[in-house]
């Protein structure tokens, strides 16, 4: 792709997040082709809308080859989203991970030894999902992908007291949407999280020039999305690994 495609693709993403209008579809002449257009895409935003905060990772199973996304709004939980300024109210609950130092590009591959070395918290999570789109279920694969995966902000909780020894593939989990339990699980779609988390490392080794200590990276659904009401409140309950809320006050 082009810098003048992916520039003009970006403009329109970067519009639609000021003015809260979704946009219809990207027009033809910026609407990513491939992976590598989409991710020039999110460079491009990232680029005039910075600074990346955190990444996102997942896959559709857990042998499938992941996909990525910067991340611009981190907050604490509890944290409150005016209903107002949302569009698809979804919330995802996941496990997340803060980066305890620079991981910067190099001639080998980060490893699963070197991610859990560099690894400094483990915290439950809420991805909120929104889109710059009108209509996000009509939009292209590709196009989301460009669009940041659907990414709103990313809510963490508190940190994970020995988390090691805990199994991170099939938490215990329960979504509760005004108090009513609206989903249940234990697993993980893409598996393990820490397999998304070294891969993720290796690609922004390559593309960004690597994690960065502070940044957090959330490794995927637990259970897929759950929609939320204008005025809800709600919390994902991880069991022994914590409690993360979100609020959308109208």
């Amino acid at each position: 792709m082009t810098d003048d495609r992916a520039a003009r693709a970006a403009a329109l993403l970067l519009e639609a997040r000021r003015s809260g209008k979704g946009l219809g579809e990207l027009p033809a002449n910026c609407r990513p082709r491939n992976v590598a257009e989409a991710y020039a895409i999110q460079d491009a935003v990232a680029d005039r809308s910075g600074p990346i905060r955190a990444w996102k990772t997942g896959a559709p199973s857990p042998v499938a080859e992941a996909s990525y996304a910067p991340i611009f709004t981190v907050v604490a939980s509890p944290s409150r989203f005016p209903a107002a300024a949302q569009r698809l109210f979804g919330i995802e609950a996941e496990i997340a991970f803060r980066i305890a130092k620079d991981l910067p590009k190099r001639g080998a591959a980060y490893d699963r030894a070197d991610i859990l070395a560099a690894i400094a918290s483990m915290h439950p999570a809420i991805e909120l999902v929104d889109s710059r789109f009108s209509d996000w279920q009509k939009v292209d694969p590709l196009t989301k992908l460009a669009d940041n995966q659907s990414n709103g902000a990313l809510v963490y909780g508190a940190a994970v007291a020995e988390w090691r020894g805990l199994d991170l593939i099939r938490p215990p989990l329960a979504v509760r949407i005004d108090g009513a339990t609206v989903a249940e699980t234990s697993g993980n779609n893409g598996g393990d999280p820490l397999r998304l988390l070294t891969a993720l490392s290796n690609h922004c080794a390559a593309r960004t020039g690597g994690l960065r200590k502070g940044d957090f990276v959330t490794t995927g659904s637990l259970m897929g999305i759950v929609f939320a009401p204008p005025g809800a409140e709600v919390i994902a309950d991880f069991g022994r690994l914590g409690e993360v809320r979100i609020a959308f006050p109208t």
